[in-house]
């Protein structure tokens, strides 16, 4: 928490920038809290304070609608109210904060003249501020130099709480923010990479948090499961221009699929909701086929590509049994007359049992502190400083894409009569030419992409439906399938199979046909 300051309003010609902070949180477990704390006690004493903290909307939820937290916060010190503005939904970042005291624990707007939430009171009609939530908590703090750097380092523990006495409803808070005082944002990785353990060290399940206390007392205020985070094209495009270098394009598409990938696993950690996973495992394949893109222009570190490999395993094994439990199987049970379907049931109970076993394993490997480095590093890699003299997003794209289509092509030849493991890379090589042209598209004419994009998509949906007939009948050797089960089913996939070959051929020929927008 900075010392309490007062802002006056200043021209807007020679207005300073606006106060900010930069911080990264990390998530605790209880069972690392014991190391943790003897790590922290190496950094030095720590300031002790218990704070308790008053959060304030409007009845209609106004300032959550525009990124906003406005709170009071009582301390050892007295009483500070703070405004935090801008996007906080990552785990780290720099967005508008101003802090001023106020005198005898009230609100005091009147010292907020400066910052964005008097003109969006008034646009709104001035609508009154109401206390919603609470935080409770004892903080530890440390400032630690780290060279010409300033960190402090807060362990909170406490609880978040809604509504009164015997009503309230709480969720535990225990959690580590690393703000940076002064210095470089680098200083924070630093500082935060020591305290979960380097090499030969077992480390600490410290997993970069992108909720805020904010965004759990509106959670506990509206108790709906979270939804999973869309890893669409649209989210690692925004940031891209076409005169980006491909190394800062690179970082850029890292640091959004990893705060993708963090949203997702703490979703699947609390909630079976197979889209969660699936999520996690497109903001990765997005990432690795980044990577591939523009290997020759920008370096991702090859250990964390290998760890970028390894927990792309760990949730394709999940992703492949929640596929089969939720549409192979039931799928397949619409073409099973009434004397198989006790075998059919049979077999969809063992795939429950392997699909639970995968959900355990993947929710270890997302708990675990081998994970926690992974993205604590993808992240400190993603806000490193970029190269300057890479190549530009619009010089690259015509030869990038033009080899990618160049290899569907060449994989495509006589596709009806490839086998279904040649069928299943020219869907890779599809896939491949859809996710790097959603990053060059910055750099292209708007409409002809879209209709690309759009032939694309339709594409990959019929590959896709091919897959699924072959991942079918994988499936029925995998769990032990009789005979009489086999032929009752083989006739209907046989008939998808015919059907969905005649679908792939026209519309590759369609693709083929179209002029590539780079072109």
């Amino acid at each position: 928490m900075k010392a309490p300051t007062t802002t006056a309003p200043a021209a807007a010609a020679t207005a300073p920038p606006p106060p900010t902070e930069t911080e990264l949180k990390l998530a605790v477990s209880a069972g690392d809290l014991p190391r943790l704390r003897a790590r922290l006690a190496r950094l030095g004493a720590a300031r002790r304070d218990r704070l308790t903290t008053t959060y304030f909307d409007t009845a209609e939820r106004l300032l959550a609608g525009h990124g906003m937290v406005l709170r009071l916060r009582k301390g050892d010190d007295g009483w500070v109210q703070t405004l935090k503005a801008g996007a906080a939904a990552s785990a780290f970042g720099t967005r508008g904060e101003w802090e001023t005291v106020a005198p005898g624990g009230r609100l005091q707007l009147g010292r907020l003249r400066a910052t964005p939430l008097p003109a969006l009171l008034a646009a709104h009609g001035k609508p009154a501020l109401v206390p919603l939530f609470e935080t409770r908590f004892v903080r530890s703090a440390r400032t630690v130099p780290l060279g010409k750097s300033l960190v402090e380092v807060a362990l909170d523990r406490g609880h978040v709480v809604a509504g009164r006495a015997r009503c309230a409803r709480r969720l535990p808070l225990l959690e580590l923010e690393l703000e940076l005082k002064s210095g470089r944002p680098s200083a924070i990785f630093k500082l935060a990479r020591r305290l979960l353990g380097g090499d030969g060290v077992e480390p600490l399940a410290l997993l970069p948090l992108a909720q805020t206390k904010a965004a759990r007392g509106y959670r506990l205020l509206d108790p709906q499961p979270p939804a999973p985070v869309k890893a669409g094209a649209k989210g690692f495009a925004a940031p891209l221009r076409a005169q980006h270098g491909a190394d800062q394009a690179l970082r850029q598409v890292i640091g959004h699929g990893t705060e993708v990938l963090l949203a997702n696993a703490r979703g699947l950690a609390e909630h079976d909701d197979p889209e969660f996973v699936h999520q996690a495992r497109v903001a990765l394949r997005r990432m690795r086929s980044a990577v591939r893109l523009w290997r020759r222009e920008a370096r991702l570190p090859q250990p964390l590509q290998d760890e970028l490999k390894w927990i792309g395993q760990e949730l394709g094994a999940l992703r492949d049994a929640d596929v089969l439990v939720t549409e192979t199987l039931p799928h397949l049970a619409a073409a099973v007359p009434p004397a198989q379907q006790p075998a059919l049931q049979a077999l969809a109970d063992l795939a429950r049992q392997r699909q639970a076993q995968a959900r355990v394993s993947a929710r270890a490997a997302l708990a675990s502190g081998r994970f926690a480095r992974l993205a604590l590093d993808l992240l400190a890699w993603a806000h490193g400083q970029p190269k300057s003299r890479a190549a530009s997003l619009r010089k690259l794209a015509p030869r990038q894409l033009a080899r990618l289509l160049a290899r569907l092509r060449a994989a495509a030849r006589f596709f009806a009569a490839l086998t279904p493991e040649r069928r299943h890379e020219v869907r890779i090589r599809a896939k491949r030419l859809r996710y790097a042209l959603d990053l060059f598209a910055v750099a292209l004419p708007a409409q002809p992409t879209a209709e690309y994009l759009e032939r694309l998509a339709h594409l990959q949906d019929l590959l896709g439906e091919l897959n699924d007939v072959a991942v079918a009948r994988a499936a029925l050797d995998d769990l032990g399938a009789g005979e009489a089960l086999r032929a009752a089913i083989a006739e209907g996939l046989a008939a998808r199979e015919a059907a969905g070959l005649k679908q792939a051929e026209v519309a590759l020929a369609q693709l083929f046909e179209t002029r590539a927008p780079w072109g």
